[in-house]
C-alpha cells in the first residue's frame, strides 16, 4: 500500500482502528483483525486506477468495478490464497480473502442538517446495496444469516420491492453521487460519509505525519487525536474489553495454511 502510494503522489492515512493502534501502541491492536485506510475521493479513484497492476498476483483489488457479488461499495485489497471467512458473508460468491479495507473520504458541508441528510441517503442506497446479495431479516425472503436483523415487516417489503427494480449497478451510482455531492464546493472537512461521525480537517490529510505501525512507518492525519476524538468521542489506552471489538471469522487461514 504504502509502495504504490508513495510512487504515484497518492495521499492516504491510517483510519479506524488501525490509527487507535497506531497512536496508542504503534501496532496494530491486538484484538484486531484488518487494516483501515482512508483517501480524499481523487486519490481513492487514482488508487483504484494503479493498485492491480502494482499488487501483482499475489493481492486482488476488490472493488463493485472488478467482483459483481461483493455487497461492500468501498475497496478491499484481497491476499490471493487466504480465507478470512465471516458468518454474515461466507455464503456470497467472492473473494473471501484476508483484506484492507480502504475508504474514500468525500467533502462534508458546514450545515449539520445537510450532513445528517447526506448520512441518512447513503445509509439507505448501501442498505439496498448489501440487500442485492444478502437478506439479513426474517420477513419477506430467506434469511441468510444466522440470526436475522430485527426489522419490521413494512421495511423488510420496502426494501424487497426496491432491489427488485433497482439494478445494483444503478444504486451504486446513486450511492457515489451522495457521497459526492458536495466535492466541488469550497470546503474545509472530509467525512467517510457512511459513518456518523469519522470526519476531519482535510488540512490534516494534506500535511499528514509519519508514523509508526509495527515494522512500518505509514501516514496519519496531522492531528491524529483530533481524528479519533472525532470518531470516537473518548479515546483512552485502557479499552475495556467489551469494546475490543473484531470481525470474529468463522476461519482465518494465510496461504501456506491451506
Amino acid at each position: 500500500m504504502d509502495r504504490i502510494c508513495t510512487k504515484h503522489g497518492i495521499r492516504y492515512f491510517v483510519t479506524g482502528g488501525t490509527a487507535v493502534g497506531a497512536y496508542f501502541w504503534q501496532k496494530i491492536l491486538p484484538w484486531d483483525d484488518d487494516v483501515d485506510i482512508g483517501m480524499m475521493r481523487p486519490d481513492y479513484e487514482r488508487f483504484a486506477e494503479v493498485a492491480q497492476a502494482e499488487l501483482g498476483d499475489r493481492f486482488f483489488l476488490q472493488t463493485p468495478d472488478t467482483e459483481p457479488h461483493t455487497p461492500f461499495f468501498f475497496m478491499k485489497v484481497r491476499m490471493n490464497g487466504s480465507r478470512f471467512s465471516e458468518s454474515t458473508f461466507r455464503h456470497i460468491r467472492m473473494h473471501q480473502g484476508i483484506y484492507v479495507d480502504i475508504f474514500p473520504f468525500d467533502k462534508i458541508p458546514s450545515r449539520r442538517w445537510l450532513q445528517r441528510l447526506q448520512y441518512h441517503l447513503l445509509q439507505t442506497f448501501n442498505g439496498l446495496f448489501i440487500a442485492k446479495e444478502i437478506w439479513q431479516w426474517k420477513h419477506f425472503g430467506h434469511c441468510d444469516i444466522p440470526e436475522p436483523r430485527r426489522r419490521g415487516w413494512l421495511s423488510c417489503l420496502a426494501t424487497r420491492l426496491l432491489i427488485t427494480v433497482l439494478p445494483k449497478r444503478l444504486i451504486y451510482i446513486i450511492m457515489y453521487r451522495v457521497q459526492t455531492m458536495f466535492n466541488g464546493c469550497r470546503l474545509d472537512e472530509a467525512k467517510n460519509i457512511i459513518t456518523k461521525s469519522e470526519h476531519l480537517p482535510i488540512e490534516d490529510i494534506v500535511a499528514a505525519q509519519r508514523v509508526t505501525l509495527g515494522p512500518l512507518q505509514v501516514n496519519a492525519p496531522c492531528d491524529l487525536l483530533l481524528y479519533l476524538t472525532n470518531h470516537y468521542g473518548t479515546v483512552r489506552k485502557d479499552i475495556p474489553d467489551d469494546m475490543k471489538v473484531s470481525h470474529r471469522p468463522e476461519e482465518l487461514a494465510f496461504p501456506e495454511q491451506l
